[in-house]
């Protein structure tokens, strides 16, 4: 008999974080898992650190690498496909995990059928102490206790830099879960069409929790069970004005061309006419300030509206595929 999970890891350029990943992973209560491990066309020595660390265990499969990088959706995806287990955890090469993170997760997931996707409260990990035994880096920062929505539709981490002080220890049902570590059921990722592999990275979960949404699946969030994360590109914190813009000024050009996006496939794809009359004014204020800020200061990213305008068509049959549902309920 297979295994009940698979873990779907796929690395790129992670040479410094899987020695650290990998044993948090191979450390886990919860032994009923195969690990899938793709190398998304690395220039690093990250295939040899893989080889190295999973040599001889019968758990892990190591596909052929990628010749170049085919994106993160594209990646979780042909390990997802390939294999057939019940639940799917995708695991972020930057991460830590506890020791009990994977068994609360399937516990919780084995006893709520309608859930969809689940994850954990992750906590930031300061990877440049990731080498002292006291703490491996380990902070009491949060990074996500799951996706908030607002009014105007954008998606934020619960609690994301802000102190654990334990407020997010239980189980709460939230939108939806960050691509950082969820664990997945099999059943609705195959009723929603898997990731969009057209967003290439960036904001694929948040599509992806929008359509879980709208076929009816709950997403939870188990704060019990914890993880460290390693944040190089921040997903907003606030959604106050321009605080949220000028934030873009840490990001890279690639980021900030995905991210923007992506932004608007998910409002093409997700966005309810109900929602859009509800809440219109508040997205169409948050977007012309977006839009300002990057026609003044960020002119590369507009070209990501020639690629919204050609794929319009194709964005538009997915929408009628989804028949997207008022998400009222979750807008805090």
């Amino acid at each position: 008999m297979g295994k009940k999970i698979t873990i779907s890891l796929v690395a790129y350029n992670g040479s410094a974080y899987l020695p650290y990943c990998l044993p948090s992973v191979f450390n886990q209560i919860c032994q009923d898992w195969e690990l899938v491990i793709l190398d998304n066309g690395s220039d690093d020595n990250s295939s040899a650190v893989i080889t190295e660390i999973t040599g001889g265990r019968v758990n892990v499969k190591i596909l052929p690498p990628e010749p170049k990088n085919i994106g993160f959706a594209a990646g979780h995806n042909k390990i997802i496909k390939e294999r057939r287990a019940e639940f799917v955890l995708l695991l972020n090469q930057d991460t830590l995990i506890e020791p009990d993170y994977i068994a609360k997760l399937m516990k919780f997931m084995e006893n709520n059928p309608p859930v969809g996707a689940v994850s954990g409260k992750i906590l930031r990990w300061n990877f440049k102490y990731a080498h002292k035994l006291t703490s491996n880096g380990k902070t009491d920062i949060i990074d996500t206790a799951g996706l908030r929505l607002s009014p105007s539709f954008q998606i934020t981490d619960i609690g994301a830099g802000g102190q654990d002080n334990r407020q997010y220890d239980g189980n709460r049902a939230v939108f939806g879960v960050s691509g950082c570590l969820p664990l997945y059921r099999r059943e609705a990722l195959k009723q929603v069409g898997y990731f969009d592999e057209s967003f290439f990275s960036y904001k694929e979960d948040v599509d992806l929790a929008f359509r879980l949404q709208s076929a009816g699946w709950q997403a939870w969030n188990i704060g019990s069970a914890a993880a460290y994360h390693e944040r190089k590109i921040a997903r907003d914190e606030s959604t106050g004005g321009f605080k949220v813009i000028n934030r873009r000024l840490d990001r890279s050009s690639f980021a900030n061309y995905f991210s923007y996006r992506n932004h608007l496939f998910v409002l093409i794809k997700n966005l309810s006419v109900a929602d859009f009359v509800r809440y219109g004014i508040f997205i169409s204020w948050y977007e012309f300030k977006k839009f300002l800020y990057i026609l003044l200061l960020e002119q590369k990213t507009l070209y990501a509206w020639t690629e919204v305008i050609k794929r319009l068509p194709r964005l538009l049959k997915e929408r009628q595929k989804i028949k997207p549902k008022s998400v009222k309920r979750w807008i805090q």
